[in-house]
């Protein structure tokens, strides 16, 4: 686990950690969710990169249990990349693409895979040919760990919204074919259905 730099001493100020009574690495992300929640980006971040570390040093005192750190690590990289902080966002996110999720404990949170390459996809928005060879790459990595790229619901509108801006036929017969499987049922994702499915019809 590659942690980027982070102030330490600011991310336990926000949070009033006293020395003489540290909190444990999942009260730190709790804190760090909320902000998320707030759109707090960088301070959602900065909680983030702590309560990895702290999952860490808490692995190697106990390794009873898996060691959560990876966990922290792509959600800080989230929180980078939400607030605009991509160089020190991507690297992250490729860090919880590679890692091996279930051999190391964690197989019900393969999603966070999803997670990372959705990230990714986003930044590449307005380069067609890096949006499509990322897509390429997050089916077939996430086959590997079990997962039918994408099966995350909001994530699949996004993408198809962006393939059909792109006339990607490819990703918006996928990505089409996955939402009308599950039948969406609020009025805007039926209408990006209904979208994709015309672009499907019309004439190459």
């Amino acid at each position: 686990m590659n942690l980027p730099t982070f102030d330490r001493d600011a991310a336990r100020a926000l949070i009033k950690e006293k020395a003489d009574a540290p909190f444990s690495a999942f009260d730190i992300g709790d804190r760090a969710h909320r902000r998320q929640d707030r759109q707090l980006h960088a301070e959602a971040a900065l909680l983030f990169c702590l309560a990895a570390e702290r999952a860490d040093a808490e692995y190697g005192a106990d390794q009873s249990k898996p060691n959560q750190a990876m966990n922290y690590l792509v959600r800080a990289g989230i929180a980078f990349n939400s607030g605009a902080q991509i160089e020190t966002a991507e690297p992250l996110l490729r860090q919880a693409i590679a890692f091996d999720w279930g051999g190391r404990g964690l197989p019900n949170d393969t999603h966070m895979v999803e997670w990372a390459f959705f990230q990714l996809l986003i930044n590449a928005r307005h380069d067609a040919g890096r949006f499509a060879k990322l897509f390429d790459e997050a089916v077939s990595r996430c086959a590997e760990v079990g997962r039918d790229y994408a099966g995350i619901h909001p994530h699949q509108e996004a993408l198809l919204e962006i393939a059909i801006g792109m006339e990607h036929r490819p990703i918006v017969e996928r990505l089409a074919g996955k939402m009308a499987e599950r039948r969406p049922a609020k009025k805007a994702s039926k209408e990006l259905l209904v979208r994709a499915k015309a672009f499907l019809a019309s004439p190459t």
